[in-house]
């Protein structure tokens, strides 16, 4: 027998080989989030770029697996969280993505494991024949790639024909809604091999010559009914089989045998219940008459006969026409979403029926009421889909998914700035709707630099073109990769601008010449002179003024990135002053009225004036009399706000009095002349009287003599001695 203590032993030794095992085995059933088209990437908060060991400087990553080998860092995401139990609405935001008409149908191909939609215009409008695919969170738009497509459907139907194995269409080729019109709706179509194929099925319903009693036709509904290996189609009221080619009547109203089998007769969707094994139908009667609902009901298919199930699922939906349904493989429950209820009233309800009996799920977070949108399974990213819709709004263009493990939608990439120089940090920012966090990063800055942070910061110590590449994984290993080019360079600056001559001279050439630098050549020049005048790509370029300034002149200097930078430079007129008179000859005195003008330079203009005599005016246009013969030099001097000066001169010729009558210049010696006259006539006055008064005394002397004294001849006059 083993002593005590080697039996002590042997138990150590076995339980550390327990621990040894049961490690292993934990090893080996936990599994890291894996990239399957990304590099695998390593969880971190630095911010920087890290350039893992293992990278070279000539390995370039994959853009379809990821990384070449060994090439990119590793990543442990270092969480636990993960796919919920519940399913939920996320809208992922995919871009670019189809645009919405009320006849778009949506189902899952097994072949291209992707959601196939048909119905839509990437283009816009109301109608359309596109065709588009949804995987791993993205549309694909495949309209010009399938072939010669299917027209346009009015409310057509798809399902995975999974006993032909190919996508079937049915659906209505004919103008108007709701299958109306005047041509039957029996157009049968397959999708396979990424292309498009016109079935000439045999006997194909004739949807639209069969209505209901409310006399309106309901819409499609195709449904691959597994248990019995064919697609089921329904409009609420007729039934019929599809397989090998060939449709087949369950039930046509007019002229049913024996074993005849009623449908619903009601406005609703229909869908395969894969856990419960039957085609599942929910829908509602409208009675257009009364303006009134009948109410919910639920119907299944099943051993070819449908049954009235409304009274043993529990709570229903309330009444709804033109709602969406989907089975939903993940959650195994057919879901019912959307539609329009009483009062018209737009819903966004989420119920799910599983096991027989309704469940409302509806959450805070759903899509906006809205009805008319596409829904479909997804199983490959385990989500069901939904497409756009019509809200009160109008079209609600946006992709939703009900998952427990939301795919990721769109990766976007943003640097800021847009173009950074070299040796300036920019800052980069991802963008991630969808998927389940938290995230993994791996970010190529396309110098060699990796970063494993969410929002890193880099700079480019080199200008040139770089290609940012950004690979994300969330905790339950969806991936998305996106890229971006970044420009790095010095940023486009002009140097210099100049204009000669400035000043300008009115109708000479003016020479524009720009130097620019920097940015990424080829440069492109664009002119404007200020005048209205416009130059073409010319980095050297002249211009002729023919009015007076000043001028802006602009020139945008683009490169090819492109960036662009303006200069602009000032070109005044050459100050240039004109002189003028009324009169530059004649004779004194002489008016002469002066007039200047003055072009170019920059206004206001200050004028002065020297007549040639001593005289000075600062008026612009002054008045001046010249009262002396002469040759006079008159000068003009203008000067501009800007101190700028010019100066133009004429001449001025003052002659003497003329012959008519005496000059305005020579009244002082007419004056004289007249003086003189005046003064030998009063000599000659005074010579004469002075004259005429002697001899009149001579005479009066002689009569007295004559004639004696008073006293008689000889007598002394009286008084004498």
């Amino acid at each position: 027998m083993m002593r005590r203590t080697e039996r002590a032993a042997v138990r150590w030794v076995v339980v550390a080989a327990l621990i040894v095992v049961i490690s292993a085995i934990g090893v080996s059933t936990v599994r890291a989030p894996s990239v399957v088209s990304a590099p695998t990437l390593r969880a971190s908060s630095a911010a920087g770029s890290v350039a893992p060991s293992s990278l070279g400087a000539s390995v370039s990553p994959d853009r379809t697996t990821g990384c070449a080998s060994g090439s990119c860092p590793s990543t442990s995401l270092g969480h636990s969280e993960g796919a919920t139990s519940t399913a939920f609405w996320t809208n992922i935001g995919s871009q670019p993505s189809p645009v919405w008409t009320y006849d778009a149908a949506m189902t899952y191909d097994p072949a291209t494991q992707s959601d196939l939609l048909f119905g839509v215009n990437a283009s816009g409008g109301t109608q359309g024949n596109g065709t588009w695919s949804f995987a791993a969170g993205r549309w694909t738009d495949l309209t010009g790639t399938v072939g010669p497509a299917p027209p346009y459907q009015t409310g057509p139907a798809m399902v995975y024909d999974a006993h032909d194995g190919y996508v079937l269409l049915f659906g209505c080729t004919i103008d108007g809604e709701g299958g109306e019109g005047s041509t039957p709706c029996n157009d049968t179509w397959e999708f396979s091999a990424g292309a498009w194929h016109w079935i000439d099925a045999v006997d194909p319903p004739t949807y639209g010559n069969v209505t209901s009693p409310e006399g309106q036709a309901y819409p499609l509904s195709l449904a691959y009914d597994a248990a019995g290996s064919n697609v089921l189609l329904t409009d609420g009221f007729d039934t019929w089989n599809y397989s090998d080619g060939i449709w087949t009547p369950v039930c046509v109203l007019a002229g049913c045998a024996t074993g005849f089998v009623p449908g619903p007769d009601l406005d609703g969707r229909a869908t395969y219940d894969a856990a419960d094994g039957y085609v599942v139908f929910v829908g509602d009667r409208f009675n257009a008459s009364a303006d009134t609902y009948s109410g919910s009901w639920t119907w299944k298919f099943s051993a070819g006969a449908w049954t009235n199930i409304s009274a043993d699922v529990g709570t229903q939906p309330p009444a709804l026409v033109n709602a969406a349904l989907a089975y939903d493989s993940t959650t195994s429950a057919a879901i019912l979403f959307g539609g329009v209820g009483t009062s018209d009233a737009y819903q966004n309800q989420t119920w799910s029926f599983s096991e027989g009996e309704w469940s409302n799920l509806s959450g805070t977070s759903a899509p906006s009421p809205r009805a008319y949108a596409a829904l479909a399974d997804d199983p490959a990213d385990a989500s069901l889909v939904l497409f756009s819709g019509l809200s009160p709004a109008g079209p609600e263009n946006e992709t939703w998914v009900w998952s427990t493990s939301p795919p990721i939608g769109s990766l976007t990439i943003s640097v800021a700035p847009a173009s950074p120089t070299p040796g300036q940090l920019a800052d980069l920012k991802s963008t991630v709707t969808g998927g389940v966090g938290p995230f993994g990063y791996a970010w190529n800055f396309g110098d060699g630099s990796w970063s494993s942070a969410a929002d890193p910061t880099h700079a480019w110590a080199q200008d040139g073109t770089y290609s940012i590449e950004l690979w994300v994984n969330d905790s339950v290993d969806h991936t998305s990769y996106a890229s971006t080019r970044v420009v790095v360079y010095a940023p486009l600056a002009l140097e210099s601008l100049v204009a000669a001559p400035d000043p300008a001279v009115l109708g000479q050439p003016v020479t524009f010449t720009a130097v620019a630098s920097n940015g990424t050549p080829p440069y492109t020049f664009a002119w404007s002179f200020g005048d209205g005048g416009t130059g073409g790509n010319l980095s050297s370029i002249t211009h002729v003024y023919t009015t007076d300034g000043p001028f802006e002149a602009e020139v945008t200097v683009s490169d090819a990135v492109p960036s662009q930078v303006d200069g602009f430079v000032n070109v005044s007129i050459q100050l240039e002053a004109l002189a003028g008179s009324s009169s530059t000859s004649g004779a004194s005195p002489l008016a002469v009225e002066f007039v200047g003008q003055a072009q170019g330079g920059t206004p206001p203009y200050a004028y002065n004036w020297t007549f040639g005599d001593g005289g000075t005016s600062s008026l612009q246009n002054p008045q001046h009399t010249y009262l002396d013969p002469g040759r006079y030099s008159v000068v003009l001097t203008v000067r501009d706000s800007r101190g700028n000066r010019s100066t133009s001169s004429l001449t001025v010729e003052v002659t003497g009095p003329t012959t008519g009558g005496p000059s305005v210049s020579g009244w002082f010696d007419a004056f004289l002349a007249a003086l003189a006259a005046t003064l030998v006539l009063a000599s000659i006055w005074a010579a004469t009287w002075v004259h005429r008064r002697r001899e009149r005394r001579e005479a009066d002397e002689w009569m007295d003599e004559l004639m004696g004294p008073p006293g008689g001849p000889g007598q002394p006059p009286d008084g004498a001695p």
